[in-house]
């Protein structure tokens, strides 16, 4: 339940709040500055965020919609000067905007009891939990068998986007990186660093990590702001739109990583080191791939030029989610890793690779499956739901604003 998701995150706000101002070294004018230029900061995320549309299915009624305008607005007046008279006016003003709180707390209280009484006299089945959730309800039928199909039409339109969609921004990244991994392939032909035949079919995983660490995966939800955004604000549930991608993902990415590693494997002569290959890159795309879902959620990130970030205040986030997604890219290899060394002396003791691969992969699937769960869970939280909202939002230049 959203209502009370956000209520018990006010609740939580208002002690640490109350923790703060306690805290604070009232005598210190620096101290208290400190701290008023940090509570400025959060109350410019939140109106950022509130500033842009909702991806949410569902909308405030009029009435409820102009107090949120009313409120989000809110804000005492800077004293204009140091006087005796502006000091009493700044405080009658504090106790202005906590009596508004304290008020506003109480309603939102209120309001989240009656939405839930409101459910239960609907009926509180599993189309009221979709439609309170913003989500289209199901048609009639298996739910499995429902979930399924639009996924596959998710994935059909996934698929229409990366080849036929305009810009083909999608398409341009996955080419770039992937051109990037055969050039480094070519680097170590070029000085000969590939002497070791049966270690040829594993260099794939290199050649791809870049396809599927690149931001396409790791911030793909505000990378494709647009669509993600008319998708979620539809009913599309936000599991269909991450499986859907991850799905894509794993077919082209896939695919290559197949194409690789045949060549490799037939330049090495083993065709057992080819089914080990292509079972690290499947391991690989899928550990990639839950990973990329929890940062998609996590650190979201508005797509547009780097120049123009140092403008908006992205400048330092975008170094930060960079340094992260390498961070992250060596720790994906290093489960990768502990994951295969975990296998060999199996391998060895069955006698053959299937039943090692086809354990490995299995693993990296649940893996890869509980990091979507994460993600999703992580999306219902407050803090990230306006990280998002903030963040998830089609990039326009000033000529594209003008013409608007």
């Amino acid at each position: 339940m959203t209502a009370v998701e956000d209520l018990a995150e006010v609740a939580s706000r208002a002690l640490a709040a109350e923790a703060e101002v306690r805290s604070v070294r009232w005598q210190s004018r620096t101290a208290v500055e400190k701290a008023a230029i940090g509570a400025r900061d959060v109350l410019d995320k939140d109106r950022a965020a509130l500033n842009q549309p909702t991806y949410s299915g569902l909308s405030p009624s009029p009435h409820m919609a102009r107090q949120l305008e009313l409120i989000t607005r809110l804000q005492p007046p800077l004293p204009a000067d140091a006087s005796i008279g502006a000091a009493a006016q700044a405080e009658a003003d504090a106790v202005a905007a906590v009596t508004t709180a304290r008020i506003a707390l109480e309603a939102a209280h209120l309001a989240v009891l009656e939405a839930r009484v409101a459910a239960l006299d609907a009926g509180d089945s599993d189309d009221v939990a979709a439609a309170i959730r913003g989500y289209v309800p199901l048609a009639a039928g298996n739910p499995a068998v429902r979930h399924m199909q639009d996924l596959g039409s998710r994935i059909r339109e996934e698929f229409r986007h990366v080849f036929n969609g305009k810009p083909r921004s999608i398409a341009f990244r996955l080419g770039l990186s992937l051109g990037l991994g055969f050039a480094y392939l070519a680097f170590i032909r070029l000085f000969q660093w590939d002497s070791k035949e049966d270690r040829l079919p594993y260099l794939a995983l290199y050649a791809l990590s870049g396809v599927i660490g690149s931001v396409v995966c790791t911030n793909a939800l505000s990378f494709d702001a647009g669509r993600v955004r008319a998708a979620l604000s539809g009913g599309t549930r936000l599991w269909h739109v991450l499986v859907a991608k991850n799905i894509v993902m794993l077919i082209l990415v896939g695919a290559a990583g197949f194409v690789l590693s045949v060549v490799l494997s037939w330049r090495a002569g083993n065709s057992t080191e080819l089914l080990k290959a292509c079972g690290q890159v499947l391991t690989m795309i899928l550990l990639w791939l839950g990973v990329a879902n929890v940062m998609s959620v996590s650190l979201p990130l508005r797509a547009e030029p780097i120049l123009e970030r140092r403008y908006d205040g992205t400048w330092k986030p975008f170094m930060l989610s960079f340094a992260i997604s390498y961070g992250v890219g060596l720790v994906v290899n290093l489960m990768l890793y502990w994951r295969v060394w975990a296998k060999t002396t199996l391998l060895e003791q069955m006698g053959g690779p299937w039943i090692p691969v086809l354990m490995l992969v299995a693993s990296a699937a649940a893996t890869w499956l509980l990091l979507t769960v994460l993600a999703v869970l992580l999306a219902e939280q407050p803090r990230f739901r306006r990280a998002l909202q903030r963040e998830m939002i089609v990039y326009r230049d000033a000529a594209e604003t003008v013409n608007a």
